[in-house]
């Protein structure tokens, strides 16, 4: 073949890739219709072929610079990075992905419910019967009131109320975050370290609501620990989750080799657990500023505990379900 007749042949589609691309222009790809991006994508190996066939033929050295910006003028359209607005990336994950593969979690978020109920009941029970193994379970250091003294109502709260707010609220979240990740990384024990952050834990808590109950301060304590705390061990449980599917995908591979299978769950994992932030946020929130109010009703505090924690839960249960078949925008967290 003659390069003139390469040229004459080749020229409509050249015409017709320039057509395509000017139409494109500083929109990109998003200017062109499904059909033109097909046919974009059909012509483009045909030309990258064209410039390999123009130096063989000796094209004309214009014509040959003419192919050359056609074809990589059509890669960068074809496969340039699409810029992702950071700020509509997360409210995405927190709109649709995150409450989508927190209901895929059903096993490990199962596994941390039960650990942690198991741990607090435990507990609870033993100190009930046993007052005296309080401080087994909780460390003095937390200033719980032994039953050596007269425990009042204000020995559930007062030291809460002696700190200032802002200082508070930002190390209970740097400690509730600390616990949450903690739990979330020792899951790389196959899960045995993130249990035993989790049954430690529970027993606290157990522990706690036990020996304000063996001291009539039943009320007190609930109206204390419910405003923040049903948010707050919700997030611990997911965290726990997040570490125990990640023990899984190490103890349980399955078909996948090990290290696919870690690599796999780590990718659900730090999702889960990243999703878990918010919540910790709004929760110290809550725990530094309402949480020791005089001014707020105890059935108020507890009745703003329990309509955040549905709400939590009816938004991860509810959301993105209209869009259950479509593909999740963000591969890692599949």
């Amino acid at each position: 073949m003659t390069s003139e007749r390469f040229v004459a042949l080749r020229s409509p589609s050249w015409r017709r890739m320039e057509a395509l691309l000017s139409k494109a222009g500083s929109r990109g790809a998003a200017a062109l219709t499904g059909g033109e991006i097909h046919e974009l994508l059909r012509a483009y190996p045909t030309v990258a072929v064209d410039v390999a066939r123009a130096r063989l033929l000796d094209v004309d050295p214009a014509i040959q610079r003419r192919i050359n910006a056609l074809a990589i003028a059509a890669h960068g359209l074809l496969y340039r990075r699409k810029h992702v607005n950071p700020f509509r990336a997360i409210g995405r994950f927190f709109a649709r992905d995150y409450p989508r593969l927190f209901r895929r979690q059903a096993a490990p978020l199962a596994i941390s419910l039960a650990i942690f109920a198991t741990g607090a009941l435990g507990a609870y029970v033993t100190v009930r019967l046993r007052p005296a193994t309080a401080y087994v379970f909780v460390p003095r250091g937390l200033d719980m009131p032994g039953d050596e003294v007269d425990v009042t109502d204000r020995d559930v709260s007062e030291r809460y109320r002696r700190m200032p707010k802002p200082p508070m609220a930002t190390g209970i979240m740097a400690n509730n975050l600390s616990v949450a990740f903690l739990a979330f990384a020792l899951g790389i024990t196959a899960g045995v370290g993130t249990g035993y952050v989790l049954l430690v834990n529970s027993l606290m808590l157990g522990a706690f609501f036990a020996h304000f109950d063996n001291h009539g301060l039943t009320w007190q304590c609930y109206s204390f620990l419910v405003p923040h705390g049903v948010l707050e061990v919700f997030a611990v449980l997911v965290a726990a989750a997040a570490g125990l599917r990640l023990g899984l995908s190490l103890a349980v591979p399955g078909r996948l080799t090990r290290g696919a299978s870690l690599r796999a769950g780590a990718r659900q994992a730090v999702g889960l657990v990243l999703g878990t932030i918010p919540m910790f946020v709004v929760a110290g929130a809550i725990e530094a500023f309402v949480t020791p109010a005089y001014g707020i009703a105890g059935g108020a505090k507890i009745a703003l505990g329990l309509f955040v924690g549905a709400a939590t839960l009816l938004y991860l249960l509810l959301s993105g379900r209209r869009e259950a078949n479509a593909p999740v925008t963000a591969d890692a967290w599949t």
